[in-house]
């Protein structure tokens, strides 16, 4: 299994996965376009995927999901009330498959489990991955707090794409109104680089060999904050954590840590 985020950010996210019978996409909040353009830089058309999976409704993680479900025939994995709330983004799809929160489904060889995360959304979900071998890789972004479930689900996997949202102070004294501030810090926001350090460093153990902090505010935040945050958090780790942007993809990771040096 290998992993790659197209972009992680408030203005679009998608994420690649290869198993071992074909890839499929984690999101789609990029332009369709933006997204067959980042793809290609991997060798994937968006003929080749299996599919998608919509985590929840908020545009920048459907914003291309329809386009590419209608252009290329892709059948779309989701809740019933991510679909029914992103039914005016998403537009008509020919092709669903409807995800229970728990129930883990199968797609090009990889086992998925869908778990609830605390966010404003319909019904959203993170995702545990996992190959044939065992191989696990958890996904939480798009969370307001760190609830219990969440870290059960993230012990012991061997990579890990976590929110680093926002640093508290700098989104406390930034431009947005405060409206929107309360939205972001609250139980139904977004996760502060405080929170996820906290949660990295209680479900960093000897298997993890990869982290890749996403979600990172580019009003709010600062990857030079967000590493040393990490970084703190996985003191005795013998790798170092990665930083997804929302202009390009990451490299590629899997079994061992990162498979490229950098994103093509």
């Amino acid at each position: 299994m290998e992993i790659a985020l197209l972009a992680s950010g408030s203005q679009g996210n998608a994420i690649l996965v290869r198993g071992s019978e074909g890839a499929f996409l984690i999101d789609a909040g990029l332009s369709a376009r933006q997204i067959a353009g980042r793809l290609a830089a991997f060798g994937v058309s968006p003929s080749e995927l299996a599919g998608l999976v919509v985590t929840h409704e908020h545009i920048d993680h459907v914003r291309g999901a329809g386009a590419l479900a209608r252009k290329w025939g892709l059948p779309i994995w989701t809740n019933r009330a991510t679909r029914e709330a992103g039914a005016g983004l998403l537009g008509p799809i020919g092709r669903w498959h409807e995800v229970e929160i728990g129930a883990p489904f199968e797609l090009a060889g990889v086992r998925l489990e869908p778990f609830s995360v605390p966010h404003d959304a319909a019904d959203p979900f993170g995702l545990l991955l996992e190959n044939g071998d065992g191989y696990r890789v958890g996904l939480a972004t798009d969370m307001g707090f760190v609830t219990r479930l969440v870290r059960e689900r993230m012990k012991g996997v061997q990579g890990l794409i976590l929110e680093f949202n926002h640093e508290l102070d700098m989104l406390l004294s930034g431009p947005y109104p405060w409206p929107l501030k309360q939205r972001i810090r609250g139980k139904l926001g977004h996760l502060s680089n405080e929170d996820a350090a906290g949660l990295l460093a209680e479900v960093a153990g000897p298997d993890l060999e990869w982290v890749v902090c996403a979600h990172i505010s580019q009003e709010n935040n600062e990857e030079r904050i967000v590493l040393e945050r990490a970084s703190d958090a996985l003191n005795g780790c013998a790798f170092a954590p990665f930083a997804a942007s929302q202009d390009r993809a990451t490299p590629r990771f899997g079994p061992g840590g990162p498979l490229s040096e950098a994103a093509p």
